[in-house]
């Protein structure tokens, strides 16, 4: 079966473009982000909704199931090529305009969804595309949902290591609690948990 990348709620692909569009004709940023390429020749391709997952969810013991979906993120492609990376951000209340770059995070999705279409065990079930981020830990991973089994692909760079491979949760959140402790003890002791 396909990797399944669903379509995001609304318009936010129609604006993601609609904004490329904008950024590109206004100057600025826009030629460095595409290059010579012109926006009606890039695809806004792979989408994948933006989950977090906090310090203290991980001390918790919590996993997969403590994350919570903070927005969409979409790869921009043009011939066969992926050139850089949107990211739409959304709160219960609104959702914002999109943000555009590039950088070592775009190649690193490319290459995990590469790996990830590959995988034998999506021949036995229907896995959701999604990224998983901590943001306290500076850790993202390409995160494959089924009802029945979830598997993390850690990107690079990756503090507890393990970019590119297929990880189960377990594992993951194993090797992320040392990491949490280590972050914990570096924060001052006057300052609140996160």
């Amino acid at each position: 079966m396909p990797l399944n990348t669903p379509e995001p709620p609304g318009r936010i692909r129609d604006e993601t473009r609609s904004h490329l569009g904008q950024i590109a004709r206004a100057g600025g940023e826009g030629p460095k982000l595409l290059g010579e390429i012109a926006p009606d020749d890039v695809e806004v391709s792979t989408p994948h909704r933006v989950f977090a997952l906090l310090v203290r969810d991980i001390e918790a013991g919590g996993g997969l199931e403590a994350a919570q979906p903070v927005g969409w993120r979409f790869l921009l492609e043009s011939g066969g090529k992926v050139l850089a990376g949107a990211e739409v951000s959304e709160t219960p209340e609104r959702t914002f305009p999109p943000t555009f770059y590039r950088g070592s995070s775009v190649g690193a999705t490319a290459t995990a969804v590469r790996a990830a279409r590959a995988l034998p065990q999506l021949q036995l079930a229907r896995f959701d595309l999604r990224l998983l981020r901590i943001p306290e830990l500076y850790q993202a991973a390409l995160w494959l949902h089924s009802p029945n089994t979830d598997l993390l692909i850690p990107l690079a760079p990756s503090p507890i290591g393990r970019e590119g491979q297929v990880t189960p949760p377990p594992v993951f959140f194993r090797e992320l609690a040392a990491r949490a402790q280590e972050y914990r003890a570096r924060q001052p002791r006057d300052r609140e948990p996160t």
